[in-house]
């Protein structure tokens, strides 16, 4: 989330320091967007100004609570797509814990071993269940700070583990009952992250706002945003279990939401579509395919459905909750359901702009290549015909960006024709980067673009515009073309001033994985001790090159941070890069009761994303291929939303 208050620089510098020590992630200038007129609910009052929300002021004191509007928003900046989807592609703690193990480069080329060997720098389950759980439960029970507590519960659900005598739901839920909304509501989501079965029947309960969920609470009733939470609560829980009734529960629960009319919360709804968009975590896997293919014949439905413009932004979220039930395929559904989203595009009488966004991610996450399904030729026609155009520059802008997810040698040729041609400055980036998820397939099959990468180099010594040179060098890090690095690392250092354009050149060298430019990545940190953005970039782009003292000396930078946006930078990296030797130094920090109430957030936040049970961040299932233009506040709103929540 990043206020434009004053230059971008310091825009980024601010908004660091308001940030919640569980939440708040950097998604590109103007973040988060505007969503709709808000709606009356219970809990927070409006669904779309509750703590943390965009209509919530800005702290005027004290510790780092929640975000605040942006002055000026831009979702059509590259960069917002970049931080929402970046995961998937830098897969980084794979790649750290790779490269620690083996040395090897064949991660980069995307292979995968079937027994992966022991990862020597990640936790162990006593170092989790001895020390870190203990601790975090610990502090979670002796402090009532907002931070501290919002901090520990996240952690404590992403580590998802028991510890002596301490039972983890009874734990999270022990919060539920605070008079603190954003902590109640961190509680009822740390549960559902957490994705153990024993939470299913408490989420329920808040859900439905039954007799049990009020007395957790001890309130008269739930309220909508506190059952927005429990909604994603349960998406979390059917996406991780692997037993078919569980997910036939949660589809039972999530449904009715859609087809009440006397749903009115646009945040419960939009959790409930997105939810239901989580019951096959593999589409491809037979024994979730049922399941999957009805909810999406349910979902068409109301997708067609007339309930109003004012909520086509809720049902903007149906199109991506059908394509990841679906995957990419050819069956008579899938056939059905691109012929409905290309439709969409095509029709004279236009939908809404977020149904239109939608319709064209989805239409990335379905349609085959040429090469692979002649039959799906028109499906990429009508994404390059709505580029063109279309009216709604998001959703061109998506259509690109789908055009490179499907892929293939003749969606990449007009992408580099596109690219070659254009003279729209603000088009240019968003074709540099779909040309680099093209190639980013290419490499995952063990071979290189060359064509695409000199291409992308010859421009990023030529142009001009700082914007799309940043841009430019991220799709050149996802075409792992080795011979860009050079060239990357020497205008990283020429233009390590510019603190945005930097941290997106140390982002390219990370991908390429040149681990030559380690020693000038731990100079750029030194330098960088007070520039908060790019001195994250430079530590994650260290440690995802194998660097294995990268971690330990960005600890020792934590207790010597002055500053509320450098210390998030670095408790940011240090977690992300998951070094089981910044334990020890990070629970002394946790225990020290002179540190700030925020520092000691920021280090159990740390901790957790140390102890994480997921090699990806909990909410990829969520921000891969969303759509962040159609939103509302628990979706994301710069701070409190499960896309914001690291």
């Amino acid at each position: 989330m990043v206020r434009r208050t004053a230059p971008l620089l310091l825009s980024i510098l601010g908004s660091l320091a308001v940030l919640p020590a569980h939440g708040g992630q950097y998604r590109g200038p103007g973040w988060p967007v505007a969503g709709p007129p808000p709606t009356l609910g219970g809990g927070g009052g409006p669904t779309t100004g509750g703590p943390g929300g965009p209509s919530a002021p800005a702290p005027t004191g004290g510790g780092a609570t929640t975000g605040g509007r942006s002055l000026s928003p831009d979702s059509t900046n590259w960069q917002t797509w970049w931080e929402f989807n970046k995961d998937s592609f830098l897969e980084l703690r794979a790649a750290i814990h790779e490269v620690a193990v083996t040395g090897s480069d064949d991660f980069y080329l995307g292979s995968r071993r079937s027994s992966p060997p022991i990862d020597l720098l990640a936790p162990t389950e006593v170092d989790l269940c001895e020390r870190v759980v203990p601790a975090l439960a610990g502090l979670l029970g002796r402090e009532r700070n907002r931070d501290i507590q919002s901090a520990c519960l996240v952690a404590l659900g992403k580590i998802g583990r028991d510890a002596p005598a301490i039972d983890l739901e009874k734990t999270l839920s022990g919060s539920i009952v605070r008079d603190d909304q954003e902590v109640r509501e961190t509680a009822v989501l740390s549960l559902g992250i957490a994705g153990r079965s024993r939470a299913m029947a408490t989420l329920s309960a808040l859900l439905r706002d039954q007799p049990e969920g009020r007395r957790l609470l001890d309130r008269a009733e739930v309220g909508d945003r506190t059952r927005a939470y429990a909604a994603w609560g349960l998406g979390q829980l059917a996406w991780r279990s692997k037993d078919g009734a569980e997910r036939q529960t949660v589809h039972d629960l999530l449904l009715p939401l859609l087809k009440n009319p006397d749903e009115k919360s646009r945040d419960v709804r939009v959790a409930a579509v997105n939810g239901l968009g989580l019951l096959a975590a593999d589409p491809a896997a037979s024994s979730s395919r049922r399941l999957a293919w009805r909810t999406v014949e349910e979902l068409l439905v109301w997708f067609e459905a007339d309930i109003g413009r004012g909520d086509e932004v809720v049902q903007a979220h149906a199109p991506i909750a059908v394509a990841r039930l679906l995957g990419r395929g050819v069956s008579p559904l899938h056939q059905r359901c691109k012929q409905l989203f290309a439709a969409t595009l095509a029709a004279t009488k236009r939908r809404s702009n977020p149904i239109l966004q939608s319709a064209a991610i989805a239409l990335g996450m379905l349609a085959e290549p040429a090469e692979r399904e002649a039959e799906d030729v028109p499906f990429s026609a009508v994404l390059t015909d709505f580029f063109e155009k279309g009216h709604d520059r998001q959703a061109r802008y998506f259509a690109l960006i789908s055009l490179g997810r499907i892929g293939g040698a003749a969606n990449r040729d007009w992408l580099l024709r596109a690219y070659q041609r254009t003279n729209q400055a603000p088009d240019r980036p968003w074709m540099a980067i779909a040309v680099g998820i093209v190639a980013d397939q290419t490499a995952r099959h063990g071979e290189t673009d060359a064509t695409s990468a000199r291409m992308l180099m010859e421009d990023l010594e030529e142009q001009k515009n700082d914007d799309t040179r940043a841009a430019i060098a991220v799709a050149l890090g996802l075409t792992r073309h080795a011979s860009a690095s050079p060239l990357l690392l020497r205008l990283l250092l020429d233009h390590e001033g510019d603190e945005r354009m930097a941290g997106y050149f140390c982002v390219s060298l990370a991908l390429l994985g040149d681990r030559s430019s380690t020693s000038s990545l731990a100079d750029v940190i030194e330098r960088s001790r007070r520039r908060p953005f790019l001195l994250q970039q430079a530590a994650v782009a260290l440690g995802r090159l194998g660097d294995k003292d990268a971690s330990i000396r960005l600890v020792q930078m934590m207790k010597e941070a002055e500053s509320t946006a450098v210390l998030s930078a670095l408790a940011i990296a240090v977690g992300q890069i998951g070094d089981r030797r910044s334990i020890e130094p990070l629970l002394t920090i946790l225990a020290d009761e002179d540190q700030t109430k925020l520092a000691r957030a920021f280090v159990a936040a740390a901790l957790g994303s140390i102890g994480d049970k997921d090699l990806l961040p909990w909410n990829v299932p969520l921000s891969r291929d969303c759509n962040y233009a159609a939103q509302v506040d628990t979706l994301t709103n710069g701070a409190t939303g499960v896309l914001d929540i690291l």
